[in-house]
């Protein structure tokens, strides 16, 4: 999904508190790993002073890291999804695209325009050609962390989560329309039987492509994503998910879903007052840019 599509995330808290309780105080976090940071206030400076780890925290909706925990690091970085790991998300949310040497990577933006100030498309550049990229660039306190500022391959962030020891759900969402068609598809299948025992949803706003995916497989869960307006779900899926603000405008969606056996996940939440009503909704899932905060915000 797209920060304006949006994804679906899990919800659950951990915050780096702010003063007064309103937000968070900006921290560079490219080189923080294992537990989440406390910010201390210290004049008009702030600084890592703490760290704690909420993952263990009281049963709410999950909360899926939309495209890693990107609020401070560049999106779809592999140090993105570390410090995803990090703050206890309990998925991480992505989308995947094939390079012009069929080459799977986490790209949203069928351009590298926004990402990477550059010209291009995935589709038209080879992974060697995108490596030589800077995606950080709109991160400078992140340009010397590779992590950062190198565009990561689907393999490699399951390697992340293989040697991470944690249970992470997988949202994938192979990003149509693509000019591979269904080859996408059929990629993405060929990789995830080379990974067995990862935690896998496929994810798409396209019925041709989840009915691609069905044929390819019938095991793996199936996430619809839409808009406006709803229409009738394709056959074969298990989650249904759209934009908060479509959940708050239709309230009812949600217990109406869950009654025709539907789970339902929500993108994209990164405030504490909407975490806390899609909570009183039982969304199952939310997706958010602030894992720790959020699941701070539902846990406190």
């Amino acid at each position: 999904m797209d920060g304006h599509r949006g994804r679906w995330g899990v919800a659950r808290r951990h915050v780096v508190s702010r003063a007064g309780g309103a937000g968070l105080f900006r921290v560079t976090v490219c080189s923080v790993s294992g537990r989440v940071p406390f910010v201390c206030r210290t004049g008009a400076r702030h600084r890592v002073c703490g760290l704690t780890d909420y993952r263990h925290s009281v049963s709410h909706p999950l909360i899926a890291a939309h495209r890693g925990a990107n609020e401070f690091l560049p999106e779809h970085s592999l140090a993105a999804f570390r410090q995803a790991i990090v703050e206890g998300a309990d998925g991480f949310e992505f989308d995947i695209r094939l390079t012009a040497d069929g080459q799977l990577v986490l790209h949203h933006d069928r351009t590298v325009k926004r990402t990477a100030g550059a010209k291009g498309s995935i589709a038209d550049l080879t992974l060697p050609q995108l490596r030589e990229l800077n995606f950080a660039h709109r991160h400078p306190d992140c340009v010397d962390n590779p992590e950062a500022s190198r565009i990561a391959t689907l393999e490699e962030l399951f390697a992340l989560v293989v040697d991470s020891g944690k249970d992470i759900k997988l949202l994938i969402e192979a990003k149509h329309p693509s000019r591979f068609g269904p080859r996408l598809e059929l990629r993405l299948w060929e990789t995830l039987r080379r990974w067995p025992g990862l935690d896998v949803t496929v994810m798409s706003f396209s019925r041709a492509a989840l009915a691609t995916w069905r044929g390819l497989d019938t095991d793996t869960p199936l996430v619809w994503i839409f808009e406006y307006p709803f229409r009738r779900p394709p056959e074969g899926v298990q989650v249904l998910s759209s934009r908060v603000d479509y959940i708050e405008s239709t309230p009812s969606f949600v217990e109406r879903a869950h009654a025709q056996g539907y789970e339902v996940y929500v993108w994209t939440v990164n405030d504490a007052e909407t975490a806390h009503r899609m909570a009183a909704l039982e969304v199952d899932l939310i997706f958010t840019d602030r894992p720790a905060a959020i699941r701070e915000s539902l846990t406190s």
